[in-house]
């Protein structure tokens, strides 16, 4: 639940926690500076992860600003924050007020059990607004049709559906241009895409974290026992039909982040979910209709209004092109991670991120009157950013950087930290525990 709730602060444009005049940021600034002065820490690796950050700063009253905090030098300051400086914004604003159609679609491996640590899951999610599906459909009919000769061709005979394992058969070129027609196709519809991914060890390792909170400040470097016990909890947590609460927990990340980055454009949304069994996705559509109404008892944070209109889950896949596409954009970001396991491990640590602890760079929000420590800010090194922002072929889901949903991928590390992918920045957010 934390996890979700972070991931929709950081995604979000509007109210008390993003945008404050410049009085109300100059006096946060200033509360925040007396408490620096108490906990300066001159610490030489501290120091030497500040020399790799450059972010800009731009203070500008009532914009899309967070507050960072230069651990070094106890000082704080304001930066924009992802979704200002990322490219798919101006398309949210320009379909502001818009019902939002947003397809999700889910890809695994070896994940249920827990038992093996390499062992992943994915979910995606496409969104578009409700009046433009037709036109998205239409603009991607001929790559289809395309795809659909290419595979009956290799395999004998036409295939039902749009598929992420059958697309990956075909060669590179068709690939890369079936791509960029999607994304064009949805730069032109006012469309997103979106992705959070994770390890089986990432999972369970969350687990461990939560566990130690109050009692260590950091997960010991021999954990073994303390990583079983975490799996038998998660085992004994996660038991009922078709792994439906598990299901419906690992749904809460997109969903709150999507929810409130809409709800910022004044944008509603349904959710189209490619069904799995009756019962089952019973479970999983009365979860979410609950967790989402809780967050709309929550105006401080998420505003007055509750912008999920509803959750389909009748429509199968082959006969739904919206959710046959979201399969390819899942297929697109767990290979990325398999691809490029330093997306996980880079500036990872297993020492908790809490509200009094105290990292190099650290990211802080405002809301009801009150000061808030986010996460820890640290450099994305190149590699990584270079694979994500720059079209190449090795990591296809380069090509939808113009559409990602507040330019930033989400996951989570393989020391079990919710962390985001910052594109946009060039950082990544390893958030609060």
């Amino acid at each position: 639940m934390a996890t979700a709730i972070l991931v929709a602060l950081l995604t979000a444009t509007k109210g008390t926690f993003c945008k404050m005049s410049e009085n109300e940021a100059t006096a946060a600034l200033g509360r925040l500076q007396i408490r620096s002065s108490r906990r300066r820490n001159h610490d030489a690796k501290k120091r030497k992860g500040l020399e790799c950050w450059r972010q800009p700063v731009r203070e500008v009253a009532g914009g899309l600003v967070r507050i960072v905090r230069n651990g070094r030098f106890g000082q704080f300051r304001l930066a924009p924050t992802p979704l200002e400086i990322c490219p798919g914004r101006a398309l949210c604003e320009k379909h502001a007020n818009s019902e939002y159609l947003i397809f999700v679609d889910e890809s695994f491996y070896n994940f249920f059990g827990f038992a093996d640590v390499e062992g992943n899951f994915c979910h995606a999610a496409l969104g578009l607004p409700k009046q433009n599906y037709a036109a998205l459909q239409e603009a991607i009919r001929p790559s289809l049709e395309a795809y659909t000769s290419r595979v009956g061709a290799l395999t004998g005979e036409p295939p039902r559906e749009l598929k992420s394992v059958s697309l990956a058969r075909l060669p590179l070129d068709f690939r890369i241009g079936f791509t960029r027609e999607l994304v064009s196709a949805l730069i032109a519809t006012g469309g997103f895409v979106a992705g959070f991914y994770s390890t089986t060890r990432g999972i369970v390792m969350e687990r461990v974290r939560t566990n130690l909170l109050d009692e260590i400040d950091r997960v010991p470097e021999e954990h073994a026992a303390l990583y079983d016990a975490a799996r038998t909890e998660l085992l004994t947590e996660f038991k009922g039909v078709g792994q439906s609460r598990l299901i419906k927990q690992l749904l809460l990340h997109p969903f709150s982040a999507l929810s409130n980055l809409l709800a910022s454009f004044d944008c509603t949304f349904r959710v189209r979910y490619d069904p799995r069994g009756q019962r089952e996705d019973q479970e999983v559509r009365a979860a979410m209709g609950h967790y989402m109404q809780g967050l709309a008892r929550v105006p401080e944070l998420f505003g007055d209004d509750n912008p999920f209109l509803g959750m389909d889950i009748h429509i199968a896949s082959h006969e739904d092109v919206g959710l046959q596409l979201v399969d390819i954009v899942a297929g697109e970001v767990r290979g990325f991670f398999r691809l490029n396991q330093e997306a996980l491990s880079e500036n990872a640590t297993l020492t908790l991120i809490t509200g009094d602890s105290d990292e190099p760079l650290q990211y802080f929000l405002q809301f009801n009157q009150s000061i808030h420590n986010v996460g820890a800010l640290s450099p994305m090194s190149s590699p990584p950013a270079a694979k994500l922002a720059l079209e190449n072929s090795e990591n296809l889901i380069s090509y939808y950087y113009p559409v990602l949903a507040a330019g930033i991928v989400s996951c989570v590390s393989d020391t079990g930290q919710p962390r985001l992918l910052e594109i946009s920045t060039g950082l990544i957010l390893d958030q609060q525990e």
